[in-house]
């Protein structure tokens, strides 16, 4: 009745019967081991101890089906994010798509295919972004924007273009126009910024990267470059994630650095099994690195604006889900010239990008202001009425939808400011 969709995390690549090197009777060991799993020489194969085999098994897919089936008619649910869905194939999925019907959202993880050799040599069942049977994660576009999932350094080149990785300019143009060749239309990948498992945005962008508080959101945040971040992601074309508190600047500083303790660390000094700790990075399996302090985002006495931080992304989310905003949110093939960039020879920091006529944004990662404004697209996009509706800087940032400052002069409010965003949407 909101207006929202819900929709639940699924993980069927593998079951928990040969987690940590145990060997339990569960469910499909006890059931039929030889039926229900890939296996190598009779042993159970895979990363987590095992890996469910879903192609030539029609009671493995039948297993797949009724479960989806039941979550939809039973609890209402509007779709399902496929954890390593690369591990199921690509016949299984579409069918399971097809059984469904398209009303149901199913998307996920591309990325770690099967440990089964045969399943890889066969293209009717391996698959990755190229030949995708579901929407998926486009892991290209959170590396141009941020920066890869490996650990931040060194620091000039691991942030990504909104972190002033000048040679990221051209790949961050395609993750916002979301035009990549294994993408038949937009809605093929999910663009994002960061994602449960790696890196929050806020120690990404950290302020220290040396000493004992390096890569710790929580002692300060670079957060011009925070919000160069989110102007990039929020005025992408097709679907988006984005990470739940990053919104607030929410840090994983508590877990520690894996470089500290060789890359992993595992407690053996467990009741049930051995636990393994994985650093920043990866906070899979901590509570407290992972938790939503929403207090933070009223108290101003800390090393990080929170509340300022918060009112940037919900003003973008709001740009996003206006009217104007519905030149984003297209999920067919787009003509050409939909979106034109402006990209400065002189300021390899700097990207300008005008959607379908009606949205402008001007990203500027240098350390001084520019003149790039909307005249510099084309002489078409300088006439009409356009509105200013958001401002960000170093200093600080405001979006509101009502508009900032009226102009029908395109060259007026030329000039983009140092780690600055400035977006105008066109009457």
């Amino acid at each position: 009745g909101r207006g929202m969709a819900v929709l639940i995390d699924v993980v069927f690549n593998h079951t928990g019967e040969n987690m940590e090197g145990r060997e339990q009777l569960l469910t499909f060991n006890g059931i039929d081991k030889h039926y229900y799993y890939r296996l190598m020489g009779g042993a159970h194969i895979g990363a987590f101890g095992n890996e469910v085999k879903s192609e030539n098994r029609p009671m493995t897919q039948r297993w797949l089906l009724d479960q989806l089936r039941h979550y939809v008619d039973v609890f209402g649910v509007d779709g399902f994010r496929i954890d390593l869905a690369g591990q199921t194939d690509e016949q299984t999925l579409r069918w399971l798509q097809a059984e469904l019907g398209e009303d149901v959202l199913i998307y996920g993880e591309p990325w770690i295919g099967s440990n089964d050799p045969d399943f890889e040599a066969n293209p009717d069942w391996d698959w990755y972004k190229v030949d995708s049977p579901i929407t998926f994660f486009q892991d290209d576009s959170r590396n141009a924007i941020k920066g890869p999932t490996s650990d931040p350094t060194p620091e000039a080149s691991s942030r990504g273009f909104a972190g002033g990785d000048v040679e990221a300019r051209e790949a961050v143009m395609r993750a916002i126009a979301n035009d990549y060749p294994v993408e038949p239309t937009p809605n093929a990948g999910i663009n994002y910024a960061d994602i449960h498992d790696n890196w929050a945005l806020a120690d990404r962008f950290a302020s220290n990267t040396s000493g004992e508080n390096r890569w710790d959101g929580r002692a300060g945040v670079n957060e011009a470059e925070m919000r160069i971040a989110g102007a990039l992601l929020l005025t992408s074309l097709g679907p988006i994630v984005i990470n739940g508190g990053t919104e607030i600047a929410r840090s994983k500083g508590h877990a520690p650095l894996a470089e500290t303790f060789g890359g992993q660390m595992v407690l053996t000094d467990m009741d049930i099994a051995p636990i393994y700790i994985k650093g920043r990075g990866d906070t899979y399996n901590l509570r407290t690195a992972n938790q939503y302090i929403w207090e933070t985002v009223g108290d101003d006495a800390g090393a990080v604006d929170f509340k300022a931080m918060e009112e940037w992304w919900r003003g973008l989310i709001a740009l996003r889900l206006s009217d104007a905003g519905s030149v984003f949110r297209i999920g067919e093939a787009v003509p050409e010239g939909y979106v034109r960039f402006i990209a400065p020879e002189a300021h390899p920091q700097a990207l300008g990008w005008i959607v379908d006529d009606r949205v402008a944004v001007f990203v500027n990662g240098g350390d001084g202001a520019i003149d790039l404004g909307i005249a510099d697209a084309s002489p078409e996009a300088s006439g009409g009425d356009w509105r200013l509706v958001a401002v960000s800087n170093e200093s600080g940032s405001r979006m509101r939808m009502e508009g900032l400052s009226p102009s029908r002069d395109g060259r007026q409010y030329r000039s983009t400011p140092a780690k600055g965003v400035t977006i105008w949407v066109r009457e």
